[in-house]
């Protein structure tokens, strides 16, 4: 992994990827009362997973679930779409039946088109803009921009470090820098910070 993809994983979703994120969600509501609340229980049972756990992967085996709800329920009105159609093109319906039957294959048509793009969303719109944050989604959330877990006290120090605050005169600075990547990778502070806090550490007399 580069070093750039490796920062990225432990910043928070920007504003756009949380308007994403959220415009689903609102996206969600009608799906209700088209086929119930099954689908929204898989990715609620994600983001609890995720939080109980702080393991990205419940999230994507959420999305995978959705997903498959979805495109079974895409096939099936795709099925009596195309059973509907091919009763029209037979042309063994009297007028009543030939309108009811183009009728339904047009319902069940949109209601296939209404399912494949709730297929597609999930990605576009849900799962996509969290991949490269997924450290910063374990840690803190998906809708904060500043980590939610305190600094240790015994690290507080380190952080005044980018504040102008004294040094340990006995300090490490590979010890120091190693701790400031894992607080970087923790998501306890942010890549501004860890790089403000390299220069000075390896600018200062002690090294």
């Amino acid at each position: 992994m580069s070093p750039m993809s490796s920062s990225t994983y432990s910043q928070p979703l920007t504003s756009s990827d949380q308007s994403k994120i959220f415009i689903f969600g609102l996206l969600l509501v009608p799906s209700l009362f088209f086929v119930g609340i099954i689908p929204v229980l898989f990715l609620a049972f994600g983001v609890w997973m995720l939080k109980k756990n702080a393991d990205f992967s419940h999230m994507e085996t959420a999305v995978r679930n959705f997903r498959g709800y979805w495109f079974i329920v895409f096939a099936g009105c795709a099925l009596f779409a195309a059973g509907n159609v091919l009763r029209v093109w037979e042309g063994n319906l009297d007028k009543w039946d030939r309108s009811y039957a183009v009728e339904s294959a047009f319902a069940w048509g949109v209601a296939a088109s209404i399912a494949f793009g709730y297929f597609t969303l999930v990605k576009v719109l849900f799962l996509n803009p969290m991949r490269g944050h997924e450290r910063w989604i374990e840690a803190n959330g998906i809708f904060t921009s500043k980590s939610k877990a305190a600094v240790p006290a015994a690290k507080q120090a380190d952080v005044n470090i980018v504040h102008g605050g004294g040094l340990s005169p006995s300090y490490s600075v590979a010890d120091e820098l190693i701790k400031w990547s894992k607080l970087k990778d923790d998501g306890h502070v942010t890549l501004d910070q860890y790089n403000a806090a390299k220069d000075k550490l390896l600018a200062s007399p002690n090294r």
